[in-house]
C-alpha cells in the first residue's frame, strides 16, 4: 500500500496489492470518511418505476463509513455509507467497491496510535509464497500472506505404498499440476515464491521431478527441512525464520514468535489473560508486551486495553486471527500479557 499524508489530516492511500484490504479493513470504522472514484447509476423520473434502469456513470464522491464487508483472502471490499460530498444524490447511501488499483482518500476524527502501526505495517512490500508441505503420501498446497495461511487444496497418494498403489512419480506429476493450477488460477498469485516444506529427502525428490517437468514454475523453487509436513510444517518453517528471503513474511513471523513467548511465560507464571486480569496488570504498570487479535482493536474493551497500554508504555503486538497463532490468542479471549514481574 502507498500511504501519503495530507495536511489535514487525512492520508491518501493506493491500494497496491490485493493484501492491502486486509489492512484497509482494519482502519475503516464507523463515522470515517472515504473518497474515491466509483460507478453510481442514474436515476431519471421514468426509471424510478424501473428501478436499475438507469445508465452508470464515473463520479468521485465522499461517504461516512457505517459499515465494512469484507472476506479475508478476498479480491474486494465493500465500503457503505451515506453521501456527504459528490456532485448529486448527498444524502443518499452508496457502496463504494475497492479493489488493487484503487486509489482513495481516508479521513478520521482521530489516529490512533494503532492506526498508525497499521499504516506503517501496510506501507511494507507485499510478500506471497506458494507452499507446498510434503509428507510421506501427501501433499498440502498452501497461501502464505503477510496477514496468514490458508490451505488451498490436499492431496493423498492413491493407495499408499502397497501393490496396486499410485507410484510417487504419478503422485508428484499431480502434485505438479496442482501447482501450475493454483499459479495460474491466481489462488497464490503468478509472482509467488514457491517453496517446498518437510521432513527427509521426500521434498527433494519432488523439486527434482518437478524442475525437470516443468522448469518454468520450479526453477526458483526452494527446499525447507521441517519436523512435519502440512500445515504444521509451514507454521513451523514460519515460526523459526527458515524460509527464503523470497518467502520471508517478517510480520507473520513476529506474531508467531510472540504467541510462542507468551506460551512460555505463562509457563513460568510472567504472563496473563482475561479482561480483568489483563486491566489490572496494566493498570499496575506489570504488562511488558500486549498481545491483542487485529480485529480486537476496534471493540470497546480492545480500546480500553490499548489505551492502558499506551499509558504504561507496553510494547503491543496486534495479531491475526488468520494463522494457528492468532488462533491460540483467540482461545484466550482476544488478548493476552506477558509480564515484567510476577504479580
Amino acid at each position: 500500500m502507498r500511504v501519503q499524508r495530507r495536511r489535514d489530516g487525512a492520508v491518501r492511500l493506493r491500494l497496491e496489492h490485493e493484501d492491502d484490504l486486509y489492512h484497509l479493513d482494519l482502519l475503516l470504522e464507523p463515522g470515517d470518511s472515504v473518497r474515491a472514484s466509483t460507478e453510481r447509476r442514474e436515476a431519471t423520473q421514468a426509471d424510478r418505476l424501473r428501478p436499475g434502469r438507469g445508465a452508470k456513470q464515473k463520479m468521485t464522491l465522499t461517504l461516512a463509513v457505517e459499515k465494512v464487508e469484507y472476506q479475508p483472502f478476498g479480491q474486494r471490499l465493500r465500503c457503505h455509507g451515506p453521501i456527504t460530498e459528490a456532485s448529486r444524490d448527498v444524502g443518499q447511501h452508496h457502496t463504494l467497491l475497492l479493489g488493487a488499483g484503487d486509489d482513495l482518500t481516508l479521513g478520521k476524527s482521530d489516529w490512533a496510535p494503532h492506526h498508525k502501526r497499521r499504516l506503517r505495517e501496510a506501507a511494507q512490500p507485499a510478500v506471497r509464497a506458494l507452499a507446498v508441505a510434503v509428507e510421506a503420501d501427501s501433499v498440502v498446497l498452501a497461501e502464505v500472506r503477510p496477514y496468514g495461511i490458508r490451505e488451498l487444496r490436499a492431496l493423498n497418494r492413491a493407495g499408499g505404498k502397497g501393490t496396486g498403489g499410485e507410484s510417487q512419480k504419478a503422485f508428484f506429476a499431480r502434485v505438479i499440476t496442482s501447482v501450475a493450477d493454483a499459479l495460474g488460477s491466481g489462488g497464490a498469485g503468478a509472482a509467488a515464491a514457491l517453496i517446498v516444506i518437510g521432513p527427509g529427502f521426500l521434498k527433494e525428490d519432488l523439486l527434482k521431478q518437478a524442475r525437470a517437468d516443468a522448469p518454468e514454475q520450479w526453477g526458483g523453487a526452494t527446499a525447507v527441512t521441517a519436523g512435519q509436513g502440512g500445515l504444521t510444517g509451514v507454521h513451523e518453517a514460519l515460526r523459526t525464520g527458515k524460509l527464503p528471503q523470497a518467502a520471508a513474511q517478517a510480520q507473520l513471523q513476529r506474531e508467531l514468535e510472540a504467541v510462542a513467548a507468551f506460551s512460555d511465560a505463562l509457563a513460568r507464571d510472567r504472563a496473563t489473560y482475561g479482561a480483568a486480569q489483563l486491566r489490572a496488570a496494566l493498570e499496575a504498570g506489570a504488562g511488558e508486551r500486549l498481545l491483542i487479535l487485529a480485529p480486537e482493536t476496534r471493540s470497546p474493551q480492545g480500546r480500553r486495553l490499548l489505551a492502558l497500554a499506551e499509558q504504561a508504555r507496553t510494547e503491543v503486538i496486534e495479531v491475526s486471527p488468520h494463522h494457528h497463532g492468532g488462533e491460540i490468542l483467540a482461545g484466550l479471549g482476544g488478548a493476552a500479557a506477558v509480564l515484567r514481574y510476577k504479580l
